[in-house]
């Protein structure tokens, strides 16, 4: 259910992580070394990453924030130790660049269970203390999160492997609402896998937000991996028929790094009651776009979609972008929304 309320027109939207510090790379080492970091010195870290990302984005002009997903490991690996039954497996091809051949990094060997959540209650509530802003709390997908695991001897295939993640996931969301969440966002950049059907795919995120009291986003992208986009041929073609039966407030998808091609297919498949959220920010690129630039981007979109139900964003988040150009392009991407929003009276 959509909740906001009073907001600007053009809503400016992270998708949810932020540009990593260089020192917390430091950090991350020092935890993987073992015995170089206590609990506590584990925690004030990420709690200074996370404020470091907060007052970046507010200091950006951006509605809507999140926490950076400072405690997280590169979008997804982190979760997969919250998930009884999960093991972390070696890549077969360990050098050279990376390739289809190195998506496998986990094997199920057990029924998955997560006794003990996932951590987003620990991060809005963490979060909530540091700002009043609204915050967006992001979650991968089912089909996203399956992507990675092996079903081994546990599950007859990938497909049986997300479906096992649902209720989990569900739960998860449950849980994080109660805390405080109010703007939950799925992330399935692996939506346009072919091991589950377009058809099945909506069975299986509105069983993830059945029950979830919250405005609910999707974010449907092709990949941000290394700076590089998983999936060769980028189109929303075949997926977008699905838009009208998704249980989902505001649907994101990427326009900037795709020279905005497509810009006019939500119109042509979504409800009238959903909104969008349009990537305008390319993250795959290192050059920061000039508010002009997203002004046009921006502009292409209004050619056929209303303004009251558009959104601007970033393609995907931050976490392989350079912490410094990751701020100069959320002020960009700020700074070209007030212009559009000049222009058009607001």
């Amino acid at each position: 259910m959509y909740h906001y309320q009073n907001m600007p027109l053009l809503p400016t939207q992270v998708i949810g992580s932020y540009g990593t510090p260089g020192w917390l790379y430091v950090v991350r080492d020092s935890m993987k070394a073992g015995d170089k970091m206590g609990s506590f010195d584990i925690r004030e870290s990420f709690d200074d990453a996370t404020n470091l990302a907060i007052m970046e984005m507010e200091e950006a002009g951006v509605d809507v924030i999140s926490d950076g997903e400072m405690r997280r490991f590169n979008f997804l690996v982190g979760f997969y130790d919250y998930i009884q039954g999960v093991q972390k497996i070696p890549w077969e091809r360990q050098l050279g660049y990376p390739g289809p051949d190195m998506i496998n990094a986990f094997k199920a060997v057990d029924k998955f269970a997560t006794p003990k959540g996932l951590g987003l209650v620990e991060e809005i509530e963490y979060a909530r203390t540091r700002t009043q802003k609204p915050l967006v709390t992001p979650l991968g997908g089912p089909v996203t999160f399956a992507f990675r695991i092996d079903p081994g001897e546990v599950y007859k295939d990938k497909r049986e492997v997300a479906w096992a993640l649902v209720p989990l996931l569900n739960q998860e969301l449950k849980n994080v609402v109660a805390a405080g969440a109010t703007h939950i966002q799925i992330d399935e950049p692996s939506a346009i896998d072919d091991f589950v059907a377009v058809d099945e795919f909506v069975e299986m995120i509105n069983a993830m937000v059945e029950g979830v009291n919250a405005t609910i986003g999707l974010h449907i992208c092709f990949g941000n991996f290394l700076g590089r986009p998983a999936v060769a041929h980028r189109t929303y073609e075949h997926i977008a028929p699905i838009f009208k039966k998704l249980n989902v407030d505001i649907i994101h998808l990427e326009f900037a790094n795709r020279g905005m091609w497509q810009a006019d297919i939500f119109a042509k498949h979504a409800r009238d009651d959903q909104f969008l959220a349009a990537g305008v920010i390319d993250v795959k690129a290192r050059a920061v776009e000039k508010p002009e630039i997203v002004a046009e981007r921006i502009h292409d979109l209004l050619k056929y979609n209303d303004p009251a139900r558009l959104w601007i964003s970033a393609d995907c988040g931050f976490s392989m972008t350079a912490r410094w150009v990751a701020r100069e392009k959320l002020k960009a991407m700020v700074a070209g929304t007030k212009l559009v929003r000049k222009e058009l009276g607001h």
